[in-house]
């Protein structure tokens, strides 16, 4: 890959994630997960998930990291899905909690070079450390 190219990408991906311009995509993909998840269960353990809304209903409460227990896997590779779940889940939420923080944090971001009050006291520390040399 060009070195130009990858910069590029990874400084919109970066610049995506600040302003929160990410977010609908990683909400489109944790209901991704939570629907794919619920299918495989079904498939997986039908036992514990006889039907899709079980399913469905398990899916969404782990991808969250709710998980109220009431509806559990019992078949070994059906915990060993449910693990990846979780550890899915818990990215994906640091990720939105990360971005909204970051989106609201380059909101309120003031620029110190064009603040005229940042450079007002600039002009004053710069004073004060003249008026100093002079008197001491």
């Amino acid at each position: 890959m060009n070195p130009m190219i990858g910069r590029f990408g990874t400084k919109r991906l970066v610049r995506s994630l600040q302003t929160g311009r990410v977010l609908p995509a990683l909400f489109l993909t944790m209901i991704g997960l939570i629907f794919v998840f619920a299918a495989i269960m079904r498939v997986v353990d039908p036992k514990s998930f006889q039907t899709f809304g079980t399913a469905l209903w398990w899916s969404a409460s782990t991808v969250t990291t709710v998980g109220y227990g009431d509806v559990v896997p019992k078949e070994p590779f059906g915990r060993f899905v449910a693990a990846i779940l979780m550890v899915l889940g818990f990215a994906f939420l640091s990720l939105v909690t990360g971005t909204i923080a970051s989106a609201l944090v380059s909101r309120f971001h003031v620029d110190k070079e064009s603040d005229p009050v940042v450079q007002a006291i600039d002009r004053l520390e710069r004073r004060i450390a003249e008026l100093e040399k002079r008197v001491g």
